[in-house]
């Protein structure tokens, strides 16, 4: 009621000023006398009328105090209802129990199961490229044929020799058994023989050298030179690279090198095959772990039969070395991140509960739950982003976990 006496006070007063300035606005200046004389001065029809007007408004105030709140409402009037909260529909999944391998992951390089650079012992012109760029050879081919005119004018030459030297031994010995000639001239005539069959292999051997050959099967690369170049010994002509099978070398860390051994499986990934997993085979385990990274290499090998990796790619490896055949999984859905760390929302008595979790490995869309969660708790996968610590909810569906392998 003080409120209310206060603001009826306050009313009468505003209006007594605002109704002193309508009468100087609309009354002649002669008339206006400053000061309180102006209200004594008013005729009483005007006197009359501020007077009804006052009355009226602090009665009305007086009669809405308690609608009014800013008139000095009752606060003891019981609250309006508040309306239910509705449950926001979500659809949730089990915690389960399923096997999930232990891995260890590494980053692999691909390399050619045999590589080597196609070069020339000697120095010679090339007279003939018997291959095409990207060609598959076999072992043995004829790749390049240098010049080898010279050579095979000497080798004509020592074949002479050679036959004339087996001509003389073969004369010599039939004169030794009819004793005809000394055993000294048949043992001279047999060291020329040597001789001239020794140069013509030397020959023979030379005139290889101007014939290059592919060393193993394989594919070839680039072509780096020309019909009718001179090339030197060292002189890269083309490469070849057998890669029916890919070597996968990649570093493991020292506390890992009881983990692996030759003849465990392993899978391989290239971005350049986002969708395709190559399945290899560990072949060899280094005898040292390096003093610099403390590191052990482990090689493995790919079947490659396709082609698809070549040498030189990046690999991702992955190693699986055992199995935990109870490990607690939820669907990746129902993992919310956070500044503060990895959250759930589980559904206990019907209401989403904020649960924070410690997560281990993801595999194949499943996170596996170290701490936080029991086997059988209800987690929300879908219907999160309306969902709020402590709403009610209402399980519109529950879906199964699958396994992860």
């Amino acid at each position: 009621m003080l409120v209310s006496s206060r603001f009826c006070e306050m009313i009468n007063f505003n209006y007594v000023q605002i109704f002193l300035l309508l009468f100087k606005q609309f009354t002649p200046n002669s008339v206006m006398i400053s000061g309180e004389q102006s209200w004594i001065l008013m005729g009483k029809t005007a006197q009359l009328i501020i007077v009804l007007v006052i009355a009226v408004l602090g009665y009305g105030a007086w009669q809405y105090q308690d609608r009014l709140p800013f008139l000095g409402a009752s606060t003891d009037a019981p609250a309006a209802k508040t309306r239910p909260q509705r449950p926001q529909s979500v659809i949730v999944s089990a915690v389960v129990n399923r096997p999930l391998p232990r891995n260890i992951t590494a980053v692999g390089t691909a390399r050619a199961n045999e590589s080597v650079v196609i070069t020339s012992k000697v120095t010679g012109k090339i007279n003939r490229l018997n291959f095409s760029e990207g060609q598959k050879v076999d072992a043995g081919k004829l790749l390049v044929q240098l010049d080898d005119t010279e050579l095979r004018a000497n080798l004509n030459e020592s074949e002479a020799t050679r036959d004339n030297a087996q001509k003389l031994y073969d004369r010599a010995l039939k004169l030794y058994e009819t004793r005809n000639v000394a055993k000294a001239q048949v043992d001279l005539l047999y060291s020329e023989l040597l001789a001239a069959e020794a140069a013509v292999a030397a020959d023979q051997a030379r005139i290889n050298d101007y014939r290059i050959v592919a060393p193993f099967s394989g594919i070839l690369g680039f072509r780096e030179v020309s019909v009718g170049s001179l090339v030197q010994p060292g002189v890269t002509i083309t490469t070849l690279d057998d890669m029916d099978t890919i070597k996968v070398d990649f570093d493991l860390p020292e506390n890992r090198v009881a983990d692996v051994r030759p003849g465990q499986n392993f899978k391989a990934q290239s971005v350049a095959y986002p969708d395709r997993v190559f399945d290899g085979t560990v072949q060899t385990v280094s005898t040292r772990v390096s003093d610099v990274t403390r590191s052990i290499r482990v090689r493995g090998a790919v079947p490659n039969e396709d082609a698809l990796l070549k040498p030189g790619m990046f690999l991702s490896v992955e190693l699986q070395v055992s199995v935990d055949e109870n490990a607690l999984m939820v669907p990746e859905e129902a993992v919310v991140l956070t500044i503060s760390g990895p959250l759930v929302y589980a559904v206990r008595d019907g209401k989403a509960m904020r649960t924070p979790i410690k997560l281990g490995r993801r595999i194949n869309g499943f996170a596996e739950i170290i701490d936080g969660l029991d086997e059988g708790d209800q987690v929300i996968v879908e219907g999160l982003q309306k969902v709020k610590d402590g709403a009610p909810v209402d399980v519109s569906q529950a879906v199964q976990t699958s396994e992860a392998s």
